[in-house]
């Protein structure tokens, strides 16, 4: 009786096929990312991707392996939607500039309101829907007044990201009455913020990255009800 023999398992470094590791955004974060129409890439092509943030400027790094794929892919994942023309590449002085006129205006709200933030970058990407502001110190309630004070009369999805973390004092206070953000997972005697309504959890309560949008969504709802202009 000869014995049946399973498959070998792939190697964790085989190529897969149609995806590759790209590099995007200012601070340079990777993602693994999948080709939609099969074409060939290599190191240094730049590209349109389809990212967690929005649609942005890439640049391919190589083929992902097998465990390039399950790690980086964990962190990062989307779709190569072509390799850059001339035209996408024509785009991108203007978002810079777009993304400098952001930077300055919400630098000068903040020093004009002396909130304790330090605005550190701003990125616009390549879909002109999507802002990233990158900012320390302070928490919800001084964004809360930047929003306010900004009005920025743009069509722009804004999302604030503090990367500094939580202040030492907002753990204690948020562990016993939440973040006070729509849904948040603390409130009433629940789970922990990751339960947030977010998805990315509460960057005022120190679990995962800050992600805002429901926060802004409840904060647009509150402008448009008292005929405020939203910059969401």
């Amino acid at each position: 009786m000869i014995a049946r023999r399973e498959p070998l398992a792939p190697a964790p470094d085989a190529v897969v096929a149609d995806q590759y590791v790209v590099a995007f955004g200012k601070s340079g974060g990777l993602g693994c990312f999948t080709v939609v129409e099969p074409f060939d890439l290599v190191r240094g092509d730049r590209v349109v991707v389809k990212t967690p943030r929005g649609t942005e400027m890439g640049e391919v790094l190589g083929p992902a392996t097998l465990r390039q794929a399950r790690l980086i892919g964990a962190q990062a994942s989307g779709d190569i939607l072509r390799r850059a023309t001339p035209d996408d590449q024509s785009v991108v002085p203007g978002l810079q500039q777009q993304a400098e006129e952001l930077f300055a205006a919400t630098r000068a709200a903040a020093e004009r309101l002396a909130l304790p933030l330090q605005i550190l970058d701003v990125e616009v990407l390549f879909d002109r829907q999507h802002a990233l502001v990158q900012f320390v110190g302070g928490g919800d309630a001084e964004v809360a007044k930047l929003v306010e004070a900004l009005q920025v009369q743009a069509e722009l999805q804004i999302r604030f990201e503090n990367l500094a973390g939580p202040s030492p004092d907002q753990p204690e206070e948020h562990a016993h009455g939440g973040c006070d953000k729509p849904d948040c997972g603390r409130t009433n005697g629940a789970g922990g913020c990751s339960d947030c309504s977010s998805g990315g959890g509460c960057s005022s309560c120190g679990v995962g990255k800050p992600d805002m949008r429901a926060y802004f969504a409840h904060l647009r709802g509150k402008m448009e009800a008292s005929h405020r202009t939203p910059l969401l």
